[in-house]
């Protein structure tokens, strides 16, 4: 009586409980591009060059949605799901963007028929996004505080130990320097160092390219008080003075120890007393010592 498509509570429940469907859940990748029927428009030019490796994507795409799960967790079972439909869309977009192997035609016609994520693709023109996993790692409907997946966080700015796989996507790290060193996202079972955040601190050093050095970050209290005065400025009630007053405070923090320093000179004379107009100005006991003259 409710029609053929009906499906009962139950039945929802039992196919639930027997496994994720492939595409079935919000920011997962569909599983297999669209079927070709008699009415299917003529593939254009190029199709049969690119056809072979399309085809074996296809049969691993059905290999790891036919993959018994038994022994894995829920999110593991859609892990090879997620790596092939990047591998496949990467497949697609270098041959476009980066090779120039295929016409433009063809292209969008590999999009239309879903043998390539289009919004993903999208995302890999953008700075910083070049080797993005998956759509679902910057979904924060996805996640219980509203927050991007761990494996957008860049490595060395985490903690040291072991770097776990994100749960949704089983990505390990897919920022931009880390991938581009390896030529692609870190998987959970990609080959990667023992210590990757020691490996990302020493600028992703690999066999053909030395690390990267990169600017060493301000630590301690001076880098809190910058912190906070930039979130002082963000936002629709800017505090400027407040976040001046902070930036003062961490100056002052940071440069304590060198002021005394520089107020004597090496034949012990005093600078303050030997310095330019400028320095009077920066300093202020100048000002200070006339002060009370022009209220005589």
């Amino acid at each position: 009586r409710f029609g053929p498509g009906y499906r009962s509570a139950a039945c929802c429940r039992a196919e639930g409980a027997q496994g994720p469907a492939s595409g079935a859940v919000r920011g997962r990748p569909s599983a297999m591009p669209r079927i070709r029927t008699l009415t299917t428009k003529k593939p254009p030019e190029g199709w049969d060059d690119v056809a072979p490796q399309l085809e074996e994507f296809h049969q691993q795409m059905r290999d790891a949605v036919n993959e018994p799960h038994e022994g894995k967790r829920r999110n593991e079972a859609t892990w090879p799901i997620t790596r092939i439909h990047y591998e496949r869309s990467r497949y697609v977009y270098e041959l476009y963007y980066k090779k120039k192997a295929i016409s433009r035609e063809l292209y969008d016609w590999l999009l239309r028929e879903k043998y390539a994520d289009a919004a993903l693709i999208a995302k890999w023109k953008k700075p910083g996004y070049e080797y993005l996993c998956s759509l679902s790692a910057i979904d924060k409907r996805n996640s219980n505080f509203g927050t991007t997946s761990m494996c957008r966080v860049p490595l060395h700015l985490r903690k040291p130990g072991a770097c776990l796989p994100s749960v949704t996507t089983g990505c390990i790290s897919c920022a931009s320097q880390e991938a581009g060193r390896l030529g692609g996202p870190i998987w959970w079972d990609s080959p990667r160092p023992a210590d990757l955040v020691g490996w990302a601190k020493a600028g992703c050093p690999t066999a053909d390219k030395a690390g990267k050095k990169r600017k060493e970050a301000p630590g301690g209290e001076d880098a809190e008080l910058e912190a906070r005065a930039a979130a002082l400025r963000r936002g629709p009630n800017v505090r400027e003075a407040e976040a001046a007053e902070l930036e003062a405070l961490s100056s002052a923090l940071r440069g304590g120890d060198a002021a005394p320093k520089a107020a004597v000179s090496d034949d012990g004379a005093s600078e303050a007393a030997a310095g330019s107009d400028d320095d009077a100005d920066i300093t202020g006991d100048e000002k200070e010592e006339e002060a009370p003259a022009k209220g005589d």
